[in-house]
């Protein structure tokens, strides 16, 4: 089996986009066939990719999948033998200028789990002699693990083409790398509102970026853009990793209703790949528009998104509406996750910057209110959600998720001690929090979950 695939692993500096979106967008406009991979949980990065390649992507952390075989699995799933199977990530940075580059053990098991090529992006708006140093420190770090290799580097921000060919020539004295070419300066491009990401101001939001790649592509020389294809086929063998738990009985008569729209696809694509990967049928219930199937509904599932912005779409589409309005019982899988989540509850404050703040209803199926307290993205935290006395979901005493947070958002119960898990930072850490209401089958959580940590327990919740 072979699964061509590369790994781009940007330097982070604040404020700015990933040149690894400049670089896969160049690529597809070139005519490359992609499936997009996001490492580490970054929404705005994972929009950006959406908007600018027209595809789906797949969050694909190692923390959230919680284990080398589920991360996977589920990379197995999602990828494609007939596409460049693309994963950016993270590759860390300085704390300070003084501080040593510290790279993230997101990355480096990305590296080790796939046993993919990694090309690191490494700023290049100092001095030749301090960008290689960065070189040697990224290096040496990711290497300390002896199944990765650093073949290959990419370098942005160069002052100039003089300052390239310097570290082009310091590179080459000191490593067995080959330097796949530099971004300039001009090409930097600031993070926009994720806010802005949607509807009509997409397109604005994002021209910025896509200008910078069009001129990217367009530049002889700047980059050699045959080496990426040419990496990912370089480990292109896979070997086949075998199914964590067998697909649900009869699963092909089990049809999961997935609400579309813009708002709702944040959290990428991965819930949907567990879902066919236990044999379940995705039926896709657009918000607007004309409901195109007419098969029996036996579960619904809304991704995480800022479900705040359209709420009246919710409550104008008859269809959807009635579908809630009978599963509320509790018989029926029932799934709201992370900014979707007020949905199911009562009131809703919007955020102040949103219409003028005010206040929305939900479906008033669950017992709890919620707030969005900005429209900003904040900064997700990883938690790890285990299993409370009462919580039905989760049939092991020892059973947990993995997920993150919806910073900006805070949902309160009218009944306390409804919640159905405690989160804490890791297992072994103390609880920080509570999180998730439950209704017979129905679970509405503020965090975005990521049933890839529990596919045993997912399987048996599709499965009533």
């Amino acid at each position: 089996m072979n699964l061509p695939r590369v790994i781009i692993a940007d330097e982070q500096r604040p404020g700015k986009i990933m040149s690894g979106i400049l670089i896969v967008t160049a690529l597809k406009n070139m005519g490359y066939k992609l499936r997009l991979f996001l490492g580490n949980v970054d929404e705005l990065s994972l929009r950006l990719l959406q908007l600018l390649c027209n595809q789906p992507v797949t969050l694909l952390d190692p923390t959230l999948c919680d284990g080398r075989a589920s991360l996977r699995w589920l990379f197995q799933q999602a990828a494609s033998p007939d596409c460049l199977n693309v994963v950016l990530t993270s590759l860390g940075g300085r704390w300070t200028e003084d501080s040593p580059f510290r790279v993230p053990k997101e990355c480096t098991l990305l590296a080790e789990w796939l046993e993919s090529e990694l090309v690191p992006v490494l700023y290049s708006d100092a001095s030749s002699t301090l960008t290689v140093r960065t070189l040697s420190e990224v290096t040496n770090s990711l290497q300390r693990n002896t199944s990765i290799k650093v073949r290959s580097a990419l370098f942005r921000s160069v002052l100039n083409d003089r300052e390239y060919e310097m570290v082009d020539r310091e590179a080459g004295r000191l490593f067995t790398i080959i330097p796949i070419g530099s971004l300039p300066r001009s090409m930097d491009r600031n993070i926009p509102l994720l806010s802005d990401l949607f509807f009509e101001s997409a397109s604005r939001a994002v021209f910025p970026i896509k200008s910078a790649s069009l001129q990217l592509m367009n530049m002889d020389y700047q980059v050699s853009w045959p080496i990426f294809s040419a990496l990912a086929g370089f480990r292109s063998a896979w070997t086949p990793q075998p199914r964590l738990c067998e697909p649900i009985t009869d699963s092909g008569k089990v049809n999961i209703a997935v609400v579309r729209h813009e708002t709702l696809t944040i959290g990428g694509d991965g819930t949907e790949h567990l879902m066919r990967a236990l044999g379940c049928n995705v039926v896709e219930v657009p918000l607007e528009g004309s409901i195109v199937h007419n098969v029996p509904i036996h579960g619904v599932y809304i991704p995480h998104g800022p479900i705040y912005m359209v709420l009246p779409k919710f409550f104008g589409n008859i269809y959807l509406k009635t579908m809630l309005n009978r599963a509320s019982n509790g018989s029926s899988f029932m799934l709201a996750e992370g900014g979707a989540s007020p949905i199911l509850g009562d009131r809703i404050t919007l955020p102040p910057e949103y219409a003028g703040g005010g206040a929305g209803r939900g479906f008033g199926i669950l017992p709890y209110s919620s707030a969005y307290k900005s429209a900003t993205t904040g900064v997700p935290q990883k938690s790890v959600a285990i299993r409370k006395k009462l919580n039905p979901l989760i049939s092991g005493s020892q059973e947990w998720v993995w997920g993150y947070s919806s910073p900006n958002l805070s949902l309160e119960s009218h009944e306390p001690g409804d919640e159905c898990w405690e989160t804490r930072g890791n297992l072994d850490a103390k609880q920080s929090g509570e999180d998730g209401w439950c209704k017979g089958r129905i679970l509405a959580s503020s965090m975005r979950l990521e049933p890839w940590s529990a596919p045993a327990s997912f399987r048996r919740w599709l499965e009533g």
